[in-house]
């Protein structure tokens, strides 16, 4: 079984009823398999889903656009478009309507006919069938506070850094993706937690709940940082500039705190405007959830998380800091300052 964890769907029931939904292929989770001699194990998952990644989809994007959408007795019936790999079919299916608010029902694709060839493991011992029954069971409006999201766009810049790689930065990426598909998996299952269990500090909502903080302060932790990188270093100009100088007396000051910051740290460092002190400060964080420092706002994002930097300088993370400092876009971190109306004067 997988599960499809990012995913958008618009449903128009007036006059001209139509159905649209996009799926980001590379959201798919391997739930279990059935048949087999033992259970898949976490590793078995890992591999199935790279494989889907790398050699089945491709990371392309999946959509369906309907033709037609049938309106009858508690029930809808939809023809319509579906997409895979660039190839667009036909295909038709009908939805049954549960007390007007949760539609459930399945199609079959046929993979051969979008030129897939199934996916098979273990010298064909593990096997995904050709037809492949699709489920739909969704209750509309369940994640209404909670809109499912879409992982920014990686900047071009960023595969061309001094010091850090390519191959580096795409793993880091992929990362990322990872935590806004954790992220809308974790809304999807508060939409139906209960919130009347007996003692919350131990239940599934108190769970879900640290893990979707810890999922939201790694998306945008990352954002930030992958956002200010491919730049040309050197010292910060113009409003930056102005605040560490004030702050900090000096370039050289800043860049010292921040790195030793960096290197005390297990998670994220980030220099950071706090509004109760009125000054620049160098935070330290060791987990996701760590973000943000309340009442803070921050304008340069290091990571010093292993994978950040291994690839490239094993366990040399001072000679990684010194990386980061040199593709600093310190227009970016300009833009910060301004955006958020940070005074410059004390």
């Amino acid at each position: 079984m997988i599960h499809v964890i990012g995913w958008n769907a618009t449903l128009d029931v007036g006059d001209e009823a139509s159905l649209a939904l996009d799926v980001d292929s590379t959201s798919l989770r391997v739930r279990e398999g059935t048949g087999g001699m033992q259970a898949l194990t976490g590793d078995d998952k890992a591999n199935i889903e790279q494989t889907i990644n790398d050699e089945v989809l491709l990371r392309t994007p999946i959509q369906f656009r309907s033709s037609v959408v049938q309106l009858g007795d508690r029930r809808l019936g939809v023809e319509g478009e579906l997409t895979l790999m660039g190839e667009s079919r036909s295909i038709g299916f009908e939805l049954a309507v549960d007390g007007g608010s949760r539609l459930n029902g399945s199609a079959v694709v046929k993979q051969s006919e979008w030129g897939m060839t199934p996916y098979t493991a273990l010298f064909g011992a593990l096997t995904v069938t050709d037809e492949v029954e699709v489920g739909v069971d969704v209750t509309l409006g369940a994640a209404e506070d909670y809109e499912l999201m879409r992982p920014q766009e990686l900047k071009p810049a960023l595969l061309e850094l001094d010091r850090i790689s390519r191959l580096t930065i795409e793993a880091h990426y992929q990362l990322y993706r990872d935590y806004v598909a954790k992220r809308n998996e974790i809304v999807e299952e508060l939409a139906a937690a209960d919130r009347g269990a007996a003692n919350q500090i131990h239940s599934d909502l108190r769970s879900l709940k640290i893990e979707l903080a810890s999922a939201i302060g790694a998306i945008r932790n990352h954002e930030l940082y992958f956002e200010q990188l491919g730049g040309e270093g050197r010292n910060p100009a113009g409003a930056a500039g102005r605040l560490i100088e004030r702050d900090f007396g000096s370039a050289e000051d800043w860049r010292a705190d921040l790195k030793a910051t960096g290197l005390a740290g297990r998670g994220w460092a980030w220099t950071a405007y706090d509004w109760d002190e009125g000054r620049l400060f160098n935070y330290v964080g060791d987990a996701n959830n760590t973000y943000p420092i309340w009442n803070a706002t921050p304008l340069i994002v290091l990571d010093v998380q292993e994978h950040a930097y291994v690839l490239d300088f094993g366990t040399d993370r001072e000679a990684y800091i010194d990386a980061f400092f040199a593709n600093l876009d310190w227009s970016v971190v300009n833009d910060r300052v301004w955006t958020h109306a940070i005074p410059l004067k004390s």
